[in-house]
């Protein structure tokens, strides 16, 4: 009895089977011939960086704050900072993919949306010194980007210095005279 028993159990297990089989068998397909076809990836996919361009100041949106820096928790970022104030920029911007955990954390710290996040997700390489990415991979425009930044900044910074000279002129003149007739102290 307990042959019989079991040889039904098992029928009926294949049984079941089948029908999940049959079942599936009409649905689409989610397997696709990767690198010929291509899956979509959600909107929110934690992908490649890029840091954004903006057309209308000329410049990329990164000021050199290091915020990102300090939220990274894999040191994956470096950057050069280009200058200081509101003029400031970066003049290089490196970021090591193969040591980075797409934690979404410097994106969140960056207080001028100056690094973004896209859905491109191929990184497959043999060499390692392929994941580090340096600012003219990361600007949103490539090199010519990277270099127009740099010349924006440049250019707003030396105009600054140039402006600050002039005060600086100004008030040497008139702090000239201006002391002569001045009340001396304790007088």
């Amino acid at each position: 009895m307990n042959t019989i028993q079991d040889l039904f159990s098992g029928f009926m297990s294949f049984l079941r089977g089948m029908k999940i089989t049959g079942a599936n068998l009409g649905r689409d397909k989610t397997t696709v011939l990767y690198p010929y076809e291509k899956a979509d990836v959600a909107p929110r996919y934690r992908g490649l960086f890029v840091l954004p361009f903006n057309e209308a100041n000329g410049r990329l949106n990164c000021t050199g704050c290091t915020l990102c820096i300090q939220a990274c928790p894999t040191n994956v970022i470096t950057l050069t900072k280009l200058g200081a104030g509101k003029h400031g920029g970066i003049q290089d911007f490196q970021m090591d993919l193969g040591r980075c955990m797409f934690c979404n954390l410097c994106v969140e710290a960056c207080p001028f949306e100056a690094i973004e996040m896209t859905t491109q997700f191929e990184l497959a390489s043999t060499d390692r010194n392929v994941c580090v990415f340096p600012l003219t991979s990361l600007a949103q425009g490539g090199a010519a980007a990277a270099e127009k930044n740099y010349n924006t900044i440049s250019t707003a910074l030396a105009a600054e210095a140039a402006e600050k000279a002039a005060k600086a002129a100004a008030a040497g003149e008139s702090g000239g005279h201006g002391a002569a007739h001045a009340p001396k102290e304790g007088a």
